[in-house]
């Protein structure tokens, strides 16, 4: 009992340093801009996790007394499943992520400008970097499955030839 206590505690006090750390270099909080990350990544994983313990069924909910629902819509089924026109759950809690990053930088911008300063060049990298390491991450799938979509989609009307199909 003590020492998942002290490891806490432990935890807490490093996380305020860095925290306090971050902000005498870059005038900005990143340590808590990525807590807060995690926390959302956190979250968006659980509803993933409830929905797709209420689509497979009987699951460990059940045994914890949490009477699930015992179906759902067949869209939601199949978004959570397989997604919709290719677009998943999780490519849209990547591209959240992506808005938290952007609305945190001209958060920090504009309460600059309030007090009569200016931003950081170095801290506005840091955000720029954290927004396209996320966007490297999710748009190139997204683009992917558009592109599928579309020559899915399109319809073949002429050979190799040239000639009518």
């Amino acid at each position: 009992m003590v020492a998942p206590l002290a490891i806490a505690t432990g935890l807490k006090a490093g996380l305020t340093q860095t925290g306090k750390l971050s902000m005498s270099i870059t005038g900005y909080d990143f340590v808590g801009l990525a807590g807060r990350l995690l926390f959302f990544y956190g979250v968006a994983f659980l509803i993933d996790l409830y929905f797709k313990a209420v689509i497979s069924g009987g699951t460990f909910l059940n045994l914890l007394g949490l009477n699930l629902p015992a179906s759902l819509p067949s869209w939601l089924t199949t978004f959570f499943l397989v997604g919709h026109k290719g677009i998943t759950f999780w490519n849209i809690v990547q591209v959240i992520s992506i808005l938290i990053v952007v609305v945190e930088a001209f958060k920090y911008e504009r309460n600059l400008k309030e007090k009569g300063e200016t931003a950081n060049t170095s801290t506005l990298a840091v955000f720029l970097m954290i927004a396209l390491g996320l966007s490297l991450v999710t748009f190139p799938q997204l683009i992917q499955k558009f592109q599928e979509g579309k020559i899915i989609s399109t319809p073949v009307t002429k050979g190799f030839g040239g000639e009518s199909l």
